[in-house]
């Protein structure tokens, strides 16, 4: 078992899958408290669309759990040695068929497995799933209750192509300058490049605003409105915004570099 962020254990299964042969082999299963979900670990495929030659393996694995999942280990196991025995008989789709042999279809493929259930394979290890228990849905949560929620001020995203940071800055303070949210730094891709930035840092056309109230806790949405109306005026391309808040008087957002 090995226990990944989403993103690494997207990327790690399909690489497990595609040491075994092909990406096309594995299901996978997202089991919650009150709900599960079962699928193939990988996308789609437009460029296989209608051409009947995509490997349907991972589909039918992702079943074969499910079919663990209710209460049907008894189906579930003549599925899956059913399918071993047709691997092992060498009736593969193009992504995995041995060198010299035709490969299979789509459909050709799906109609020797089913003309495998009952059987098992013979080098291969046959599967043996054990009756689970019924599932019993855990019951929901109490609600919490939530901790104090304060503003500190507001990151603003803007668009501006072919400015240097320095340059950005002292539009961005003489834009503010009467607003009660003043600039504390620029990033640029997360980087920090105003104040003291690295001249040799590349930087996009999408910067990182930072915006903070004289004290923590001491922003108000007004105040963020306030300041979008005055960038809005010196004609800065603002497109998007986040709130910097605090939970419990401890900061819910990061810190930039130098904070």
């Amino acid at each position: 078992m090995v226990v990944t962020p989403n993103l690494y254990g997207d990327v790690l299964s399909d690489v497990d899958a595609q040491i075994a042969g092909s990406v096309g082999l594995a299901g996978s299963a997202n089991i919650g408290d009150q709900v599960a979900m079962f699928e193939a670990i990988h996308g789609s495929a437009p460029r296989r669309a209608g051409q009947d030659v995509a490997n349907p393996s991972g589909l039918l694995m992702g079943a074969v759990m499910m079919l663990v999942h209710i209460g049907q280990a008894e189906v579930a196991e003549r599925v899956h040695n059913a399918w071993l025995a047709t691997l092992e008989a060498g009736a593969a789709t193009y992504d995995i068929s041995p060198a010299g042999r035709a490969p299979l279809g789509t459909r050709a493929f799906a109609d020797a497995v089913v003309a495998r259930l009952g059987g098992r394979p013979r080098t291969l290890n046959p599967v043996r799933y054990a009756a689970l228990p019924p599932a019993v849905p855990r019951q929901r949560p109490a609600p919490r209750t939530p901790e104090r929620k304060t503003m500190d001020g507001v990151d603003v995203f803007v668009h501006d192509a072919g400015v240097f940071p320095d340059t950005l800055a002292v539009i961005l303070r003489e834009a503010s300058k009467d607003s009660y949210l003043k600039l504390q730094m620029i990033s640029n891709r997360g980087v920090k490049v105003w104040p003291d930035g690295f001249p040799e840092t590349f930087c996009t056309d999408h910067w990182r605003a930072r915006f903070l109230a004289p004290a923590p806790g001491c922003a108000h949405h007004k105040h963020v409105l306030q300041l979008l109306y005055f960038l809005e005026g010196a004609g800065v391309d603002f497109i998007k915004t986040e709130g910097l808040y605090r939970f419990g008087g401890q900061p819910g957002y990061s810190l930039g570099q130098g904070q």
